[in-house]
């Protein structure tokens, strides 16, 4: 069944953020921050300058980076932690697989990047003054249509992420290189243009602003999204799948 793994890992997320409360709290009030202090530096420009910069789109997409980070993390960095614990093989011993166990942890991994991203987006919003949408937090919200396809895409990153990890085991620092290269490109969508729609998590990343806000989002966009989304994460899945046959053919899964 797959749900008693899927409580496994809820009940692990939630014994490590107990276990490291510490860490936890210092983690979101690093995030909190960091995010506040972009965002008064911007609210410090010359109203020439700020005139094309909104406090608004800039927070919504710093969740979007936020989300997509979480969910990135949550495959390629449990492989190579995994890797380095020596329990990476232990991993493809379980019910399924190590695939199949991945994209669990990546599914409540998921789930607690949204919580946390609210828990910086509201505070930030309160603070600039940003409005959010009159659905944005009721019973109707309209965020989860923007936020699935991010996750799939992000997911299907995060997939090709850990397909490297699963080979090369020590890539910490090609990963701190993927991060930082995320925060420019993530700031370049924050003006959305229709030609951006064909860049990688771009209409994905548009559509949760636009969710956020309360604004309409076009189902040509929605549709846009899905379809990148699907595709990126069919080729995690097939690089995931290739490479975990490829080390186990080399004898090399768990060695680190």
């Amino acid at each position: 069944m797959v749900l008693w793994p899927l409580w496994s890992e809820f009940l692990l997320s939630w014994a490590r953020t107990r276990r490291y409360w510490f860490n936890t709290l210092a983690n979101l009030g690093g995030s909190l921050l960091y995010f506040y202090a972009i965002l008064l530096g911007f609210s410090r420009l010359t109203p020439e300058e700020a005139r094309f910069l909104d406090p608004g789109p800039l927070l919504l997409v710093f969740t979007a980076f936020n989300l997509t980070l979480f969910t990135f993390q949550s495959i390629a960095y449990t492989v190579q932690g995994e890797a380095q614990l020596g329990t990476l093989e232990h991993m493809a011993l379980a019910r399924g697989g190590l695939l199949h166990q991945l994209l669990l942890r990546a599914l409540v991994q998921g789930l607690f990047g949204v919580l946390w991203s609210l828990l910086v987006l509201l505070p930030l919003a309160l603070a600039f003054g940003v409005a959010l949408g009159p659905l944005a937090l009721g019973p109707l919200a309209r965020w989860p249509l923007g936020f699935l396809p991010l996750f799939l895409a992000a997911l299907g990153f995060g997939l090709l992420m850990g397909a490297t990890a699963l080979y090369f085991k020590q890539v910490d620092e090609f990963f701190t290189i993927v991060q930082f290269l995320f925060l420019p490109y993530f700031f370049y969508l924050v003006r959305f243009e229709p030609w951006m729609a064909h860049l990688p998590f771009a209409p994905g990343v548009h559509l949760l602003r636009l969710s956020l806000s309360g604004a309409e989002a076009p189902w040509g966009l929605l549709g846009l999204a899905l379809f990148q989304g699907a595709l990126l994460f069919a080729l995690g899945l097939w690089a995931m799948a290739y490479m975990y046959r490829l080390v186990r053919r080399r004898g090399i899964l768990g060695r680190f």
